[in-house]
């Protein structure tokens, strides 16, 4: 008897444990990388990138990078329902840390926009070198100058703009 249930013990044991191991192989990460128009994607993560040196990498549910129209651009969001985008120019970069934000550097050249937060936005460009800062929730920062500027919202519901 003793033996018997041992044996089902063990037996329920293995079950359970292939049971755990189909459910996490069932929930696919969502991440998608992209360089130079080739990538890989998993889960609802979308990204492309195009362009001579271009990556585009998004980490998160929902979430999205693109950095394309351009060489040398770069996109990076680690967060769910975020965006990056780094196009229309070179050497344009667009990070999120967060869920829920938007960042933008586009239209023209060396343009940054940076998040770390969540439903926050942040837009650099409309000309060349201008950086755009969002630290914190809810906050905004845009920088369009064709010369360059910088915005930067540091705080909660804050917001900056320039020039």
């Amino acid at each position: 008897m003793h033996k018997r249930r041992m044996i089902l013990i063990s037996v329920a044991a293995v079950a359970l444990a292939a049971l755990g191991v189909q459910t996490a192989a069932a929930a696919a990460p969502n991440i998608c990388v992209s360089a130079n128009g080739h990538g890989y994607q998993s889960g609802t993560a979308t990204c492309e990138a195009s362009g001579t040196g271009s990556v585009a990498i998004a980490k998160g549910d929902g979430s999205r990078a693109t950095a394309v129209v351009g060489d040398h651009n770069r996109a990076l969001v680690i967060g769910d329902f975020s965006e990056a985008i780094a196009n229309v120019g070179d050497n344009n970069t667009a990070t999120v840390n967060g869920d829920g934000s938007l960042a933008g550097a586009l239209g023209g050249d060396n343009n940054t926009a940076t998040i770390t937060g969540d439903g926050s936005v942040a837009s650099a460009g409309s000309g060349d070198n201008n950086t755009a800062t969002v630290t914190g929730d809810f906050s905004f920062a845009v920088a369009e100058s064709f010369t360059g500027c910088t915005a930067e919202a540091i705080g909660d519901g804050v917001s900056d703009v320039c020039p």
